[in-house]
Protein backbone atom coordinates (compact mmCIF):
# COMPACT_ATOMS: atom_id res chain seq x y z
CA UNK A 1 0.00 0.00 0.00
CA UNK A 2 1.14 3.49 -0.71
CA UNK A 3 2.11 5.51 2.40
CA UNK A 4 -0.22 8.41 1.49
CA UNK A 5 -3.17 6.05 1.32
CA UNK A 6 -2.23 4.48 4.66
CA UNK A 7 -1.94 7.91 6.28
CA UNK A 8 -5.34 8.88 4.87
CA UNK A 9 -6.95 5.70 6.18
CA UNK A 10 -5.42 6.24 9.61
CA UNK A 11 -6.80 9.79 9.68
CA UNK A 12 -10.29 8.63 8.71
CA UNK A 13 -10.27 5.82 11.27
CA UNK A 14 -9.04 8.15 14.01
CA UNK A 15 -11.79 10.62 13.16
CA UNK A 16 -14.42 7.90 13.33
CA UNK A 17 -13.10 6.67 16.67
CA UNK A 18 -13.19 10.17 18.13
CA UNK A 19 -16.66 10.92 16.79
CA UNK A 20 -18.10 8.85 19.65
CA UNK A 21 -16.50 11.13 22.22
CA UNK A 22 -18.39 13.98 23.80
CA UNK A 23 -18.41 17.30 22.02
CA UNK A 24 -16.75 20.38 23.43
CA UNK A 25 -20.14 21.67 24.60
CA UNK A 26 -21.06 18.41 26.36
CA UNK A 27 -18.75 18.70 29.35
CA UNK A 28 -16.17 16.28 30.71
CA UNK A 29 -18.49 13.26 30.59
CA UNK A 30 -21.10 14.47 28.17
CA UNK A 31 -23.17 12.94 25.46
CA UNK A 32 -24.67 10.13 27.52
CA UNK A 33 -28.10 8.90 28.53
CA UNK A 34 -29.65 9.03 31.99
CA UNK A 35 -29.12 5.28 32.31
CA UNK A 36 -25.42 5.62 31.46
CA UNK A 37 -24.97 8.28 34.14
CA UNK A 38 -26.71 6.03 36.70
CA UNK A 39 -24.16 3.32 35.94
CA UNK A 40 -21.23 5.79 35.95
CA UNK A 41 -21.99 8.02 38.91
CA UNK A 42 -18.50 9.47 39.30
CA UNK A 43 -18.74 10.82 35.74
CA UNK A 44 -22.32 11.96 36.48
CA UNK A 45 -20.99 14.06 39.37
CA UNK A 46 -18.22 15.53 37.18
CA UNK A 47 -20.76 16.40 34.49
CA UNK A 48 -23.15 17.92 37.05
CA UNK A 49 -20.36 20.06 38.49
CA UNK A 50 -19.39 21.24 35.01
CA UNK A 51 -23.03 22.04 34.27
CA UNK A 52 -23.42 24.01 37.51
CA UNK A 53 -20.51 26.30 36.54
CA UNK A 54 -22.69 28.07 33.95
CA UNK A 55 -26.42 28.72 33.87
CA UNK A 56 -26.37 28.52 30.06
CA UNK A 57 -25.19 24.91 30.23
CA UNK A 58 -28.41 23.82 31.98
CA UNK A 59 -30.10 23.67 28.55
CA UNK A 60 -27.49 21.19 27.31
CA UNK A 61 -28.92 17.66 26.89
CA UNK A 62 -25.96 16.12 28.72
CA UNK A 63 -26.62 18.43 31.68
CA UNK A 64 -30.31 17.54 31.66
CA UNK A 65 -29.49 13.82 31.56
CA UNK A 66 -26.90 14.09 34.34
CA UNK A 67 -29.35 16.09 36.49
CA UNK A 68 -32.13 13.57 35.95
CA UNK A 69 -29.75 10.73 36.80
CA UNK A 70 -28.73 12.61 39.94
CA UNK A 71 -32.38 12.82 40.94
CA UNK A 72 -32.81 9.08 40.36
CA UNK A 73 -29.50 7.98 41.88
CA UNK A 74 -30.74 7.52 45.46
CA UNK A 75 -33.51 5.10 44.49
CA UNK A 76 -31.25 3.41 41.91
CA UNK A 77 -28.52 2.85 44.51
CA UNK A 78 -31.03 1.62 47.10
CA UNK A 79 -32.43 -0.89 44.59
CA UNK A 80 -28.94 -2.14 43.69
CA UNK A 81 -28.08 -2.51 47.39
CA UNK A 82 -31.31 -4.43 48.05
CA UNK A 83 -30.59 -6.73 45.11
CA UNK A 84 -27.07 -7.33 46.35
CA UNK A 85 -28.26 -8.12 49.89
CA UNK A 86 -30.94 -10.46 48.57
CA UNK A 87 -28.31 -12.25 46.49
CA UNK A 88 -25.96 -12.53 49.49
CA UNK A 89 -28.73 -13.95 51.67
CA UNK A 90 -29.83 -16.56 49.18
Amino acid sequence: MNSGLVAGLVSVLAGLALSGCSGIDDGPAGGHTVNWYLHHQEQMHKESKWCADSAARAKNMSCKNAAKAGNEALSYNAKKTAQSLAHDLS
